[in-house]
């Protein structure tokens, strides 16, 4: 049996979800925001198993786990729990679950949720490219306006803010939630900004010139990328290609050449991931420049194009055999 830990919220493990019904193959969907609700754990030495929706889950059963986007777990409702004692039972069912997911083997994990963790920092991510081979643009993060000033003038002037972290902010009226894009950024802005500047760590960049951006979706020892061309008014490529819902992309199947292919799959075994996406550009001075490295990059949008067909790589990769 397949098993894929997530949320019900994911349209991405839907969609590969409907590929393994297409393909007859058996699978079990853990809905993270929903176990507490449809679940019965139960543990005795030799013998752990998780009753879902009336489902028996063991852990003999498991081929593989594709661990896509789990988020925190959710309660029952209508359950009458002082604030403490609530706080206690989730800690108990996440530690309850989390042993349970503990005793899958590591190599069964598409991909291991610590191989995930580990690879989830954008500055170390940076550091790491680097070291193996890779071009990054020159990179600040500071919380000095004259720190900041410097780094302006060694850019010439060109530069981007984007953030540290997932750059998604929610707000109390859900419909006012923010998704905070790569921008460039003015002289001006910065000194208009220098008391904002101050309050947290900033992330700075050098405009990287583009004929196109990359994404890279590496399973296991496969490669698949696609140039994403978005031009602007004035025929540049975006700053940031997200702008819009992605409308007016433009998709195309490329080959890496084989020094770019092979540091990216390098990047990617030492982080241990058998999954991950890529993201880079192609520069107007013919340069391959990287940007991250996600090891929960979505792609199913590229599928649903036509552009590639990733579900069957990744189907395949699930399809591995217990030993």
């Amino acid at each position: 049996m397949i098993g894929i830990l997530s949320n019900s919220f994911d349209v991405t493990a839907d969609y590969v979800c409907s590929r393994l019904e297409q393909n007859q193959l058996d699978y079990i969907r853990l809905n993270t925001d929903q176990l507490v609700k449809n679940t019965q754990l139960l543990y005795k030495l030799n013998s752990f198993s998780l009753v879902i929706n009336n489902r028996i889950l063991r852990l003999d059963d498991i081929r593989s786990m594709w661990c896509r986007r789990p988020q925190s777990l959710g309660f029952k409702e209508n359950t009458t729990f002082e604030k403490g004692d609530k706080t206690h039972s989730i800690s108990e069912w996440s530690a309850a679950i989390e042993g349970f997911l503990a005793h899958i083997p590591i190599k069964l994990w598409i991909n291991h949720p610590s191989n995930n963790a580990l690879a989830m920092s954008k500055l170390e991510q940076l550091s790491r490219a680097n070291r193996l081979g890779l071009t990054i643009p020159k990179t600040l993060v500071t919380q000095s306006f004259e720190e900041t000033m410097e780094f302006w003038k060694e850019c010439k002037g060109s530069l981007v803010v984007k953030p540290i972290s997932h750059g998604y902010i929610e707000r109390d009226n859900s419909n006012e939630d923010t998704l905070i894009f790569t921008n460039e950024v003015t002289l001006a802005q910065l000194s208009e900004n220098q008391d904002l500047l101050s309050l947290c760590p900033t992330l700075f960049q050098e405009k990287v010139k583009k004929i196109y951006d990359v994404r890279i979706n590496i399973i296991d020892e496969k490669v698949i990328a696609v140039a994403l061309y978005a031009s602007e008014q004035d025929k540049l490529q975006a700053i940031d290609i997200r702008r819009n819902n992605m409308e007016n992309v433009r998709y195309q199947l490329i080959v890496l050449p084989s020094y770019i292919e092979n540091k990216v799959l390098e990047l990617c075994q030492s982080y241990k991931l058998r999954f991950a996406t890529v993201d880079m550009a192609f520069t107007k001075d013919y340069n391959w420049v990287f940007f991250e490295i996600n090891p929960n990059g979505q792609w199913a949008w590229l599928d649903l194009e036509g552009v590639t067909d990733i579900a069957s790589s990744l189907l395949k990769s699930m399809q591995l055999m217990r030993s």
